[in-house]
């Protein structure tokens, strides 16, 4: 037991201390400006516009597939993400843990006054990361003679979306690490198993509510 704990001690210590070597670099200082505004693509602002895009386009053609795939998959995602952040881990995120050596939280693309939620402050694993990764998984699944050309992109895109999040103060280099496999296992769940699921859900609730909105139109 004392081996795991002292394994567990000096993982954290490289952390902390590769983190430090990406946050304090000039290379971070020289792309700070870039990073906030990269970061806002891995955003929930940004997948909320996403989604609406997805619900014009429903509108338009009458075709909700790839909407409610969407958004069943971001739901169970978040449900999955938000339990195992909020309620197992509860980790900090660095502009907490290393206050001490002048870390700072630089990433207010949209810059709105608020008191910070407490579950604003935890870190493990990195959202962005995650959700920008498990949708190119979704993509790639939906539009599946691309394939490997969404999903190729999408991973070059997420591994610069992780070292922004570093260089932003937000996450730690073990946070975005377990964002990319929790990106995988989110899609495996879904994709495997239960997207078909979520899609009868969806389309069972448009169907029931329908008589009544149509009648109030």
């Amino acid at each position: 037991m004392s081996s795991l704990s002292e394994y567990l001690e000096k993982l954290e210590a490289w952390d902390k201390r590769a983190f430090l070597s990406v946050y304090e670099s000039d290379f971070s200082r020289r792309t700070k400006k870039f990073a906030i505004v990269y970061g806002f693509f891995g955003s929930l602002y940004f997948w909320g516009i996403v989604w609406l895009s997805w619900f014009i386009y429903g509108y338009i053609t009458k075709d909700y597939y790839l909407l409610v795939f969407f958004t069943g998959g971001f739901e169970q995602s978040v449900i999955i993400h938000s339990l195992i952040r909020y309620k197992i881990i509860k980790r900090n995120r660095p502009f907490i843990t290393l206050k001490e050596n002048g870390v700072k939280k630089h990433d207010d693309f949209i810059r709105i006054p608020y008191i910070m939620k407490e579950s604003e402050k935890q870190s493990f694993p990195s959202g962005h990361v995650t959700f920008l990764l498990f949708f190119g998984f979704v993509f790639a699944y939906y539009f599946s003679q691309f394939f490997w050309v969404i999903l190729s992109i999408f991973i070059l895109l997420d591994i610069l979306m992780a070292i922004t999040r570093l260089i932003l103060g937000v996450h730690f280099p073990i946070d975005v690490i377990f964002g990319f496999i929790f990106a995988i296992l989110y899609a495996f769940l879904y994709l495997g198993f239960t997207y078909i699921y979520w899609i009868r859900f969806f389309y069972w609730l448009g169907e029931t509510f329908s008589p009544i909105i149509h009648f109030w139109l």
